[in-house]
């Protein structure tokens, strides 16, 4: 039963990301048109995203993403993610299996 597991493939995980741009201004329209196709891209969906404020009038976007398991875990999408020039950083701070 144990080898029956193994050959359904590889798990599908949600992750919650947050995502720092480099400019707040225009997060929605960054969202849809920057991010969402790279994470697509890498074989993720982003299912839900919100921006929230941090302090001093600075704001991040946390992203639900779903994506498939694969080797180096969120790894990959973050360095997407971070690589694009409109970004500071992005960082996975929440994983786990759905199916």
């Amino acid at each position: 039963m144990a080898d029956e597991k193994k050959k359904k493939g590889p798990k599908t995980l949600l992750g919650i990301f947050d995502i720092i741009p480099e400019d707040f201004e225009g997060l929605e329209e960054l969202m849809e048109n920057v991010v969402k196709p790279i994470v697509e891209k890498e074989g993720g969906m982003v299912e839900t995203f919100k921006i929230e404020p941090i302090a001093f009038g600075a704001k991040k976007i946390i992203a639900r993403i779903l994506l498939k398991e694969r080797e180096g875990g969120t790894q990959p999408l973050e360095d997407a993610i971070s690589s694009l020039d409109e970004i500071q950083r992005s960082e996975c701070t929440m994983v786990s299996i759905i199916s």
